[in-house]
């Protein structure tokens, strides 16, 4: 008698509707949300980071010639009407007046390049011009100020110090300087935080007077009047440009992926995808022995049915 029954690879030729799992609910949501993922890896993350990593770029490149550019008199980049542009940050300037020793203060809450807490110290100079300008001195660690260590005194009288621009800065709480143990402490380096620390230390009328100029300077080392400086900032590139390849290579994995999911549930299907007849292509009863597997070996018996081996002790 002719077996009809077709073997599995032609069974598996004939037409069958492989992509029909597509129009599962459950595959839907997969094949959308891999897609998503990979659209927003390569249309919004990876380009972010790519931003940013320009931004960085041009950041420190701009750093490195304000660095490296040659000293120029204050009055050149600062002005009292307007803060000083962003490109002018770090840039060496020089300035020839007085320090007012009346209106000092602290800034609170800094760290110096090893993560210590220090405080910085601000002076206002009396420009020969008339105009006035705020001087960050640098730092001092913030223990030898919690115990009243004296820091040195400015200089008197006319001195040229040298210095390097930065922008004024805003204390995102608004707090307003208090006084501790007789000295003044702020929480931001601007014309504001002074005339409020002034007030609040009686003081308001010292020698520097006169209209400020926007921004200040962060004394360099060997300036007259300079403490700790503050250091350099960091111009390395940063993780972003690591993070967009990550970025892209992440939208790249899932795309591969979910077209190795299609590919196994279309061509690779489960045992319980298959036909009965697919299941079982010899047609042998599962439950069955199989003739061609070795049995399990059997004690031989008499044939009264007496069990020989009960004649031994084993």
């Amino acid at each position: 008698m002719t077996n009809t029954r077709e073997h599995p690879a032609a069974a598996d030729s004939r037409p069958r509707r492989r992509w029909a799992f597509l129009l599962r609910p459950g595959w839907i949501a997969i094949i959308l949300a891999a897609f998503a993922f990979a659209a927003a890896c390569f249309l919004l993350l990876s380009p972010w980071q790519f931003d940013r990593n320009s931004e960085r770029s041009a950041q420190n490149t701009a750093i490195d010639a304000s660095i490296t550019a040659p000293a120029v008199p204050v009055t050149d980049l600062l002005t009292t009407t307007g803060p000083p542009p962003q490109d002018v940050s770090w840039r060496v300037v020089t300035a020839s007046g007085e320090f007012d020793q009346s209106r000092q203060f602290y800034v609170r809450l800094r760290q110096d390049s090893a993560g210590q807490p220090v405080s910085e110290v601000i002076a206002p100079f009396r420009l020969d011009s008339g105009e006035s300008l705020l001087v960050d001195r640098g730092y001092v660690s913030f223990g030898d100020v919690s115990r009243g260590v004296t820091i040195p005194a400015l200089p008197a009288g006319q001195v040229t110090i040298t210095g390097r621009v930065q922008q004024e800065q805003v204390d995102p709480a608004n707090r307003s300087p208090v006084l501790v143990d007789g000295r003044v402490e702020a929480y931001a380096i601007s014309s504001g935080s002074l005339t409020a620390a002034a007030e609040l230390a009686g003081t308001s009328g010292g020698s520097g007077t006169g209209d400020f100029l926007q921004g200040y300077i962060q004394l360099t080392a060997n300036s007259p009047g300079v403490l700790t400086p503050i250091d350099l900032p960091q111009t390395d590139a940063g993780p972003f440009l690591s993070y967009a390849l990550q970025w892209a290579a992440f939208g790249v994995i899932a795309l591969i992926g979910l077209g190795v999911f299609l590919y196994r549930e279309a061509f690779v299907p489960r045992d319980d995808d298959l036909d009965p007849d697919e299941r079982n292509p010899t047609g042998r009863n599962p439950e069955e022995p199989d003739p061609a597997e070795p049995q399990p070996a059997t004690r031989r018996r008499a044939r009264d049915g007496f069990d020989r081996s009960q004649l031994y002790d084993d």
